[in-house]
């Protein structure tokens, strides 16, 4: 099985086993899925996906 990519746009985060999932898509964790409310962070300190202020519900 290869490896899937979080769903949130600006997220490059490997998804773990225990992914959100959202519409058929999915994320690393419930902030990408959720459109990072008041830029909540991703689960990566390494990830700086939520400073772009977009994810999952938001289109």
């Amino acid at each position: 099985m290869s490896e899937r990519i979080c769903d949130c746009k600006y997220c490059h985060c490997t998804v773990p086993a225990s992914a959100v999932e959202l519409d058929g898509k999915v994320y690393c964790c419930e902030a990408c899925a959720s459109a990072h409310p008041d830029r909540a962070p991703c689960q990566s300190s390494e990830c700086d996906c939520h400073q772009h202020g977009w994810g999952g519900i938001k289109t």
